[in-house]
């Protein structure tokens, strides 16, 4: 049989059952468990510095609520934030942050996360990720042990 719908590609032997039956995969969950928490931590900080780099791309004037560089920044300070309260990065965070630093990082979560971004002051995050935020991941990087 040719011209498709056929059954060429099903051994001899095997029901077309077997060919459809789903293969056991590591989900992406079970693949970042495998992986050392600092290499998962890394990879947040990583992610973050994508976001910042985003915003930082953006012109100050088309920096709003409903744009992506704004939708970015706010989930920048959101993961950061988060980040930044796991048990593994409690020392990290205290050695290489200020207290200062980690209550601007909570705040600007908060009213991003909970307040609305009506709450927002535009201008401070905007500064917050351009140019704070980024000088926060290079230390905090530099900051984790070793792989």
């Amino acid at each position: 049989m040719s011209g498709g719908g056929g059954r060429e590609g099903v051994a001899s032997g095997s029901s077309s059952q077997d060919r459809f039956r789903p293969a056991a995969r590591a989900s992406v969950r079970d693949v970042h468990r495998l992986r050392l928490p600092i290499e998962n931590i890394r990879m947040e900080l990583v992610s973050i510095e994508a976001r910042t780099a985003l915003v930082a791309s953006t012109q100050r004037s088309e920096f709003r609520d409903g744009t992506a560089a704004y939708d970015a920044a706010s989930m920048a300070m959101i993961r950061l934030a988060a980040l930044l309260e796991r048990q593994e990065m409690t020392e990290t965070a205290g050695a290489a942050l200020s207290p200062d630093e980690l209550a601007a990082i909570r705040t600007t979560r908060n009213i991003a996360a909970h307040a609305g971004y009506r709450n927002m002051n535009d201008d401070l995050l905007w500064l917050a990720v351009t140019e704070r935020v980024p000088d926060i991941l290079e230390r905090l990087l530099s900051a984790l042990p070793p792989n």
